[in-house]
């Protein structure tokens, strides 16, 4: 998926989520709701370094 932010173009891919088919229904301000429990897969992130006001620091993405 292709993104930008402030002109800057970057490509990411979005973590696959998996659902353990566990359903939660009840109400939410009055209105029917429905949850469903999901699971991100692990390892899918890395350290990107990156610079705010001149400092740089490691960021999980």
């Amino acid at each position: 998926m292709k993104l930008s932010y402030r002109g800057a173009q970057y490509d990411v891919q979005p973590p696959q989520v998996q659902s353990d088919g566990v359903e939660t229904i009840g109400t939410y301000r009055g209105a029917p709701a429905i949850w469903r429990h999901v699971h991100r897969q692990k390892g899918h992130y890395h350290q990107v370094e990156m610079t705010y006001r001149g400092v740089k620091y490691n960021q999980s993405v």
